[in-house]
């Protein structure tokens, strides 16, 4: 049982490869990091230390994109990601492009992460997730199982799409999601819970998510009084609101205020 690693890759000598795996040439692997069997890892990518790459992974493959002509792209992985099986992450189209994914990411079995995509640290990116390409998803978000995300649309740090949804436009940061299409239904109270967020701050939050979603105001409107808000989570829901190209994600359709916290 062998493996075959170009000579012209640049792998560290802790680095442990399984059998039947294909590393090509100009790939850098970092220390301490696992290639399990049956692992293809394409030209153009780059991956740091301490990751696990499970069996039947494929990295840094050609774009399934017509706009791709052959040119040189990458695909940079940061540290200690776990990439399970027969996940697929493609380098970018453009020349000199990148497809990025930081540190700290669980991508579990199946996922498709597409070209050009810029995924932060701490993401879960749940089973057979599939992310159209130039996707940007934030700092500790959770992406749910079976769930699609169209090009171009972007996930807010600490926000959740939930299973079996589909996301059209761009889901804020600390919000809750779901459906076909999805829509918000409330705060991620759970998910800011458990990355320590205080209650002080997720009612700051949910003050936040009034404001934008229930108070009747415009968008210019409520832009106005993020500005004018002393609090750095509306500062960040300013800022997402402000860079969104396909528009932020509509709320439910029930007009009720979801995810009521409990009375301490």
């Amino acid at each position: 049982m062998i493996s075959l690693i170009s000579p012209r890759a640049k792998v560290d000598r802790s680095v442990s490869v399984g059998p039947y795996s294909v590393i090509e040439d100009d790939v850098i692997i970092g220390e301490g990091t696992r290639i399990d069997s049956h692992v293809v890892i394409r030209s153009g990518t780059v991956i740091g230390k301490n990751n696990v790459v499970c069996s039947g992974a494929q990295i840094g493959v050609e774009p399934q994109d017509y706009h791709f002509k052959g040119e040189r792209s990458f695909c940079v992985i940061g540290d200690s990601n776990v990439i399970r099986e027969y996940a697929t992450i493609s380098r970018a189209t453009g020349e000199s492009n990148k497809t990025i994914i930081g540190s700290n990411n669980f991508i579990m079995t199946y996922v498709h992460v597409a070209h050009n995509n810029v995924i932060g640290d701490n993401v879960v990116l749940s089973s057979i997730a599939q992310l159209g390409g130039y996707v940007q998803i934030g700092d500790h978000a959770n992406i749910g199982g079976h769930a699609g995300i169209h090009q171009f649309c972007r996930v807010g740090r600490y926000a959740m799409l939930g299973a079996k949804s589909y996301l059209n436009k761009d889901l804020p940061p600390y919000l809750l999601a779901s459906g076909n299409i999805a829509r918000v239904r409330g705060v991620n109270t759970t998910g800011l819970l458990r990355n320590l967020f205080s209650w002080e701050e997720i009612e700051e939050i949910r003050c936040i998510m009034r404001l934008i979603y229930y108070s009747g105001k415009n968008s210019m409107h409520c832009r106005e009084l993020l500005e004018k808000r002393d609090s750095r989570h509306a500062h960040e829901f300013l800022k997402f609101m402000k860079s969104s190209k396909r528009g932020i994600l509509l709320k439910n359709d029930t007009g009720q205020m979801p995810d009521t916290l409990p009375v301490s």
